[in-house]
């Protein structure tokens, strides 16, 4: 009998390559359009991870003065 963690890790499995897949598809249909969503995705992390590093100074300087 298969455990129950097995049958997660193989529905992770199916579910990684379908993504796998939609995103492969989508960059052949529309490489520019791809790329522009690629870019404004690394654009939004990069800008989330700016504005916490702001919001922790700012906080450890209102902590020590």
């Amino acid at each position: 009998m298969v455990s129950v963690l097995g049958q997660l890790k193989a529905v992770a499995r199916v579910a990684m390559y379908l993504v796998l897949a939609y995103f492969a598809i989508s960059l052949w249909q529309d490489p520019a359009g791809a790329a522009q969503a690629t870019l404004d995705f690394v654009k939004g992390i990069g800008n989330l991870f700016a504005t916490l590093i702001d919001k922790l100074v700012a906080f450890v300087r209102s902590l020590i003065g």
